[in-house]
């Protein structure tokens, strides 16, 4: 990366992307659409992508940062979301299928780096409120829509979030994403990984999600599986462009569940497919890394 792409970073609406080392981030943003050769620099990339339907005299870009999953590089963040940038930030945090045993150590790792970089941004008290406002409002929106069948225009009587929902609201738009689905094959055959064990994990990383409002896609960059409905939300999110693709729960390895849909109750229901696990087990005592785990090319 050039100095000056550091020095004066692009000021157009932003995409940040965390995840441990071979989380599959690279991968990932490569097979979006319209996704530009990313500058590299030590602990941080940049690239950006086109985003369609603009006139050309307002052409649009989304930029794109990918943070080094290496944590002596977390001071790097300030390059790509700082107290000028944050309302127009969105966070992408990716874990692997290929080590589901990291799963929950890597979300509360990169949330915790995350929401202290946060907490050091001289963000105006008002511009906090109003972008954690917004997604409160966002998630009440679309559950209310979904879940009474209100209409999505004209004023919402707003009710309280559902239970867990926005626990922890940053003000940062997230999705987590899951990469790398195709090797839920292999934990199948070779680790003995049954439905329930999936299910479980599918339970407790929706949980994760509701904490902090996040949306959830499960991708294959290698068998392409909802990388162009990822880069369709993000144009979404950020752009407001439409998309109408509903919740997806029932291929477990193509789960995509936008915010605002999930809650509790729905979550609860996976406890039907759990039959020697118990729904509030410990996360790391259930879903533990195999001694042959070598065994699964990274």
């Amino acid at each position: 990366m050039t100095d000056s792409i550091l020095r004066n970073p692009p000021r157009n609406k932003s995409v940040l992307v965390l995840g441990d080392n071979a989380s599959g981030k690279t991968s990932l943003i490569a097979k979006l659409h319209g996704v530009r050769v990313p500058y590299h620099a030590f602990g941080i990339e940049y690239a950006y992508i086109d985003v369609p339907d603009k006139p050309q005299d307002d052409v649009a870009r989304l930029d794109v940062w990918i943070l080094d999953g290496d944590p002596v590089y977390k001071k790097r963040l300030i390059f790509a979301l700082d107290d000028r940038n944050f309302s127009d930030t969105l966070v992408i945090l990716t874990i692997s299928m290929a080590t589901p045993w990291m799963w929950m150590d890597q979300l509360q790792h990169w949330m915790k780096i995350l929401t202290e970089h946060v907490a050091t941004l001289k963000i105006a008290p008002e511009e906090k409120y109003r972008c954690q406002l917004r997604l409160t409002t966002a998630w009440q929106n679309y559950w209310q829509t979904i879940d009474t069948g209100s209409p999505t225009r004209g004023k919402f009587n707003a009710l309280p979030l559902p239970k867990g929902v926005l626990t922890n609201n940053l003000g940062l738009d997230v999705i987590i994403v899951v990469t790398k689905t195709d090797y839920m094959i292999a934990l199948d055959k070779e680790y003995d990984f049954r439905s329930e064990h999936f299910a479980f994990m599918q339970q407790s990383i929706r949980r994760f999600c509701l904490m902090y409002g996040a949306s959830l896609f499960y991708t294959s960059a290698k068998e392409g599986k909802n990388c162009d409905l990822l880069y369709q939300y993000l144009m979404h999110r950020m752009h407001g462009l439409p998309f109408r693709t509903s919740a997806q729960i029932v291929e477990k390895d193509k789960m995509l569940i936008p915010a605002g849909w999930d809650n509790s109750n729905k979550i609860a229901k996976l406890s039907t497919k759990l039959y020697t696990i118990k729904p509030n087990d410990y996360y790391n005592d259930i879903i533990t890394k195999p001694s042959w785990s070598s065994v699964v090319k990274k």
